[in-house]
């Protein structure tokens, strides 16, 4: 009795064996399958632009195609300065374009904002960006010209130039007291 006992425990636990096996098998067969099928899928193609993202491109293209004068009324500087600087921020690795917002938006908001002393809320409707997506690129951008501090920003000089210095009208603001 004790024998077929035992003969009935070996065999349950080599089906147990066998089904475990088995669900391991499916389960591979199942991953390889689903990485296929994943990776064979056609990439996700986008329909038609909305009517704010129209919006949005045409601004920008105004902005990128306008002539120096309406850029310096835009963004306060010229688009030669603004699209090497654009470059000088790729070319390092300080900003990088998005699937959504490239790095030309990215410092036409940033200059946008600095440079007419703009409120992200008045902006977000010039951009068609909500005030999140502006106050997190104005931090990139800031950033990136932290990073360029020292090659970019000159401290300002102590010499008064002689031509002021010499001058009776202004030499009595830039005369140097010894106390």
């Amino acid at each position: 009795m004790l024998a077929m006992d035992d003969h009935v425990g070996s065999r349950h636990r080599q089906l147990i064996v066998r089904g475990a096996a088995l669900v391991c098998v499916i389960c591979a067969w199942m991953m390889v399958r689903f990485r296929r099928l994943a990776n064979s899928r056609p990439a996700i193609t986008y329909g038609p632009l909305s009517a704010r993202e129209e919006e949005r491109q045409s601004n920008l293209r105004f902005i990128y195609h306008s002539n120096d004068v309406q850029c310096v009324e835009l963004l306060r500087i010229r688009r030669q300065p603004f699209f090497q600087l654009c470059d000088l921020f790729r070319n390092r690795g300080l900003l990088r374009d998005t699937i959504h917002c490239d790095i030309e938006e990215q410092v036409a908001m940033f200059l946008h904002v600095v440079g007419h002393n703009q409120r992200f809320r008045c902006i977000k409707f010039s951009f068609c960006r909500s005030v999140e997506t502006i106050s997190r690129y104005f931090q990139e951008v800031l950033y990136a010209v932290g990073e360029l501090r020292a090659e970019m920003i000159v401290p300002p000089s102590t010499s008064v130039p002689s031509r002021i210095q010499n001058s009776r009208h202004w030499n009595p603001y830039f005369k140097l007291t010894h106390y």
